[in-house]
């Protein structure tokens, strides 16, 4: 695809969570057929795995790897606070 100069984004670095599936990939690969350099989070690693392929064969340099899921620690945290944590504040504090 040739993307107008408006949207090149050679020399720029795109991360993209979620990116190995649905938006997100259609997103990363956007991203990377503008020019930037994309690194994609996400946590099923085949699918990583076969985003990043497709990354490689537009040419850009890219990387993808294993997210972090904090959200069933910070929930279980929460419950043992007895669910006193306030909106926007993080229940670890």
């Amino acid at each position: 695809m040739n993307m107008p100069a408006l949207f090149d984004l050679t020399g720029r670095v795109a991360l993209v969570t979620g990116g190995n599936g649905g938006i997100g990939r259609s997103i990363a690969l956007g991203f990377a057929e503008a020019g930037a350099a994309v690194a994609v989070f996400a946590r099923n690693e085949k699918k990583n795995q076969q985003v990043l392929s497709e990354l490689k064969s537009i040419g850009v340099p890219s990387m993808a790897e294993r997210g972090y899921d904090e959200s069933s620690r910070i929930a279980a945290r929460s419950e043992s606070s007895g669910g006193r944590a306030r909106q926007g504040e993080h229940p670890g504090k």
